[in-house]
């Protein structure tokens, strides 16, 4: 049975572009990484980036849309292998930028995390894992619509034969 409902299609007023092809779109942008080894068991890496297209004009909306990324964000980490075990230490930085996918459009950032990373060698064939993501604690969203991130916690045992 169809069913009979008042309105008018013509009334919309909102209108939901989702995935879309844009055409040629012009991007421009620098990565920088240096790993510099001070020893064999002691590890300095790092990483900066630049993104200087951060949004584009769009036809359709007749605005600009934003790139979904930042224009910097930046990385180290501390890699050791000690007798203690294997320690990693990484820093990350994000900054602040838009975002925008479909009904998705928000602020993201910035945000700063710490990440622990440590295995101790139980025996030849068994070690165990202590990882600990965003130590710091820094609440944060990642994107617009996921989940609020925050420190996560992992032990984990790894046997290998």
């Amino acid at each position: 049975q169809p069913i009979i409902a008042g309105g008018n299609a013509s009334g919309i007023t909102d209108i939901v572009l989702s995935p879309m092809n844009n055409g040629e779109v012009w991007m421009q942008g620098v990565d920088f990484g240096l790993t510099y080894f001070l020893s064999d068991k002691l590890i300095i890496d790092g990483n900066i980036s630049w993104y200087g297209t951060t949004e584009f004009y769009n036809k359709l909306t007749k605005k600009n849309d934003p790139i979904n990324a930042p224009k910097w964000k930046w990385n180290t980490s501390l890699k050791w292998e000690s007798t203690l075990g294997d320690f990693i230490i990484n820093y990350r930085h994000v900054n602040q930028f838009k975002w925008s996918d479909g009904i998705w459009t928000g602020i993201i950032g910035p945000y700063d995390i710490i990440d622990l990373f440590y295995t101790y060698y139980i025996t030849e064939n068994l070690d165990v894992n202590l990882t600990v993501l965003n130590l710091n604690n820094d609440i944060h969203k990642e994107l617009i619509g996921g989940a609020q991130m925050g420190r996560q916690m992992v032990i984990r045992f790894t046997s290998s034969f």
